[in-house]
């Protein structure tokens, strides 16, 4: 099994803007072909909606809208199969929180939780870091890493999910609200990965 270690692991935040945002700054934005795919469906489903259920132009509409459909799933698949090879291979664990997808989705209606293919983004980095040996770490969903300084450890009444900046009113010190959030996440999964370490060493 392969140590993990603070400067070998890297901390995952979900992002509805970006997919992910990572504990160093990096964002993992789905290629644009992928928008644009969907946004060619976003159409094609409201022309179907105008149309007369049965006609020949509606079938039509039907047929392009299930393979587009099935282009977009192709698409997004080979994103996260990517991304995950990309990330396993470049570092020793991973952290991520165990954010309920389902219920995030159903939180912000017009958000794409569910849509997103982070579920199996997830999935992906498991097995492919189990099979070099590393680890996905998950931490749980109600730690609170959005509002807690990752300098300080101040923890903030709230922090408004439309305010990408905001600064810890006891250091000061100034947050990108997604990325102080994957630092967060990322230490608290190396507390928990070392706290296990020290738990089977007294064993």
């Amino acid at each position: 099994m392969v140590e993990a270690a603070a400067e070998t692991t890297l901390g995952l935040k979900y992002s509805m803007a970006h997919f992910y945002v990572a504990d160093n700054g990096e964002l993992a934005d789905p290629p644009r072909w992928l928008k644009q795919s969907q946004e060619k469906l976003a159409k094609i489903q409201q022309r179907l909606n105008r149309m007369q259920p049965g006609s020949k132009n509606y079938e039509e509409a039907v047929q392009k809208y299930r393979l587009l459909h099935e282009h977009i799933a192709n698409q997004r698949r080979d994103f996260i199969h990517k991304e995950s090879s990309r990330i396993a291979n470049g570092w020793d664990a991973v952290c991520v929180r165990a954010d309920a997808l389902d219920e995030m989705a159903r939180n912000v209606p017009r958000g794409n939780a569910l849509n997103s293919g982070y579920g199996a983004f997830r999935e992906c980095l498991r097995y492919k870091l189990a099979r070099q040996g590393k680890q996905l770490i998950v931490v749980n969903r109600y730690v609170l890493t959005t509002r807690t300084c990752s300098v300080c450890g101040f923890v903030q009444d709230s922090v408004s999910y439309r305010r990408r900046i905001w600064s810890c009113p006891k250091c000061g010190a100034a947050h990108n609200r997604e990325v102080n959030a994957a630092r967060n996440i990322k230490a608290q999964g190396l507390a928990q990965y070392f706290n296990r370490q020290e738990l089977r060493e007294s064993a």
